[in-house]
């Protein structure tokens, strides 16, 4: 099966973006409290009908996101680093990377890759975006207390 099939619920979410409250709730999160105020929001999911028209969209897109994300990290910001992993033919991700307000660091991932569905959320020791718009993680577990603080149930906003 066509991986980009398996992200059918992106052709409802026109252009996600990482300023969408949506962003982390897809995850089973809300990462508002820990980005405070004025948090970076670098990137966007790109969707596109053809896979060679999301395929160069997203590396534009993602070039200058990862240097949304780099100077927000560089200036000791909270941010959210969004992008759409795209290479075919076997993986199609959604990947955000959360730096928070008081160090915290999160990779988000959710889609397809070999067709195996992923979803995951980790805490990390070390998280970096790298200049070519790569994550660079170590030290990520998806047992944090951080992670079931997040957690739903969401409130009102």
């Amino acid at each position: 099966m066509n991986a980009v099939r398996n992200l059918w619920w992106l052709a409802a979410i026109p252009s996600l973006a990482a300023t969408d409250p949506a962003c982390c709730k897809l995850f089973g999160i809300d990462a508002t409290p820990i980005l405070g105020e004025d948090a970076a929001r670098c990137g966007r999911i790109v969707d596109a009908d053809d896979r060679s028209d999301a395929e160069a969209m997203t590396r534009e897109e993602r070039k200058q996101a990862a240097g949304c994300a780099r100077d927000a990290q560089q200036d000791g910001r909270a941010f959210v680093y969004t992008y759409r992993q795209l290479i075919s033919p076997d993986v199609d991700l959604m990947v955000q990377a959360v730096g928070g307000i008081r160090g915290e660091r999160l990779l988000l991932k959710l889609g397809n890759v070999r067709g195996e569905n992923i979803r995951s959320i980790e805490a990390c020791a070390t998280l970096e975006v790298l200049g070519d718009g790569r994550i660079s993680s170590r030290g990520c577990t998806r047992w944090h207390p951080l992670i079931d603080k997040l957690r739903g149930p969401f409130p009102a906003r």
